[in-house]
């Protein structure tokens, strides 16, 4: 009756175990029935911790490194508009870690010269309380803004690095008018995974110095950028772990929030350095933030929890 073996296969998912399947035969072999035993995603907790920055001084890079070696960091943002940028790339080569390009509107010097009401005229850009006010106010030249984007995405592809995601320094692109150029970017350069700064953590963990402003900013914005990112097919995490952190994390709080996070896929947004006399994100609080991601405690903590450390390339072939 059958002139070729059929093969009927059914797929299980079995709580956070992954199996090879297991076969059994009928009808005199002529049809093969295989149980396929499939993790399901949905009770397993995913996290990518970015330190974000890469490139911009010598003692940030350090810690960054060493936060990769000898702690839990698996992703990186690199800055093209860096100080240390060739020599970050130069080191990336030696470290298995996720590389997304942050975007810069605010600090350093654009690669393009010169942009009406974010920089000087030597191309410094003027700061974020400045860039802030002008996205805000929807006073820029957009063609100008995504050429400097442009720029920045090709110096990184140009030094041989491969790009797995997008984010933005101090989360420029939630401001509407930023968003659709984001996109554009994506597109453009075929990038298929982007930060998602909705912020994970309570109201009541906001600081109540200009930290807990901008948090406030950022909470009103999140929704639309998210809205926009889902209509782009765009990949992103469930949400931001850290941002209410900036400049506080240390191994305590960080517990406290291994503790807090469910299942899903997540992003945690760390900024460990060693100091930089002089320079700005590059104080003492750096290294406090390195000590907590190289803790012996909350690698022991992530593996009681059976959390999986992982990057956006990594989790966007999963999810």
């Amino acid at each position: 009756m059958f002139a070729e073996q059929v093969t009927v296969m059914f797929r299980y998912c079995v709580g956070n175990s992954v199996d090879d399947g297991l076969c059994s035969e009928s009808l005199s072999g002529k049809v093969r029935i295989c149980f396929l035993f499939v993790e399901d995603l949905s009770m397993r907790c995913n996290l990518i911790v970015n330190a974000d920055d890469l490139g911009w001084a010598t003692g940030r890079d350090r810690g960054i490194f060493k936060s990769i070696e000898s702690g839990i960091v698996t992703s990186v943002s690199l800055l093209a508009n860096g100080t240390t940028f060739s020599e970050a790339v130069a080191e990336l080569s030696c470290h298995q870690v996720g590389v997304g390009v942050h975007l810069n509107l605010t600090d350093g010097c654009a690669l393009t010269g010169t942009l009406r009401g974010l920089t000087d005229k030597r191309g410094n850009f003027l700061g974020k309380e400045c860039s802030r006010q002008v996205f805000a106010a929807q006073c820029f030249d957009r063609d100008a803004v995504y050429l400097e984007l442009v720029a920045q995405v090709e110096k990184i592809i140009v030094a041989g690095v491969e790009i797995d995601h997008i984010d933005s320094h101090q989360h420029m692109f939630l401001f509407p008018a930023l968003t659709p150029l984001m996109v554009k970017l994506c597109q453009q350069f075929k990038i298929k995974a982007v930060r998602l700064p909705v912020p994970l953590e309570g109201e009541e963990h906001d600081s109540a110095c200009a930290v807990g402003d901008e948090m406030k900013v950022y909470r009103q914005l999140s929704h639309q950028f998210e809205q926009c990112v889902r209509r782009a097919k765009l990949f992103s995490p469930d949400g931001l772990w850290g941002m209410a952190l900036v400049d506080r994390l240390r191994e305590s709080s960080l517990l406290s929030l291994i503790d807090e996070v469910p299942a899903g896929c997540y992003e945690l947004m760390v900024h460990p350095g060693y100091k930089d006399n002089g320079l700005p994100f590059c104080g003492v609080e750096r290294t406090y933030e390195l000590d907590a991601l190289t803790s012996i405690a909350v690698r022991q903590r992530i593996e009681e929890r059976e959390i999986k450390l992982t990057t956006f390339g990594a989790a966007q072939c999963e999810y």
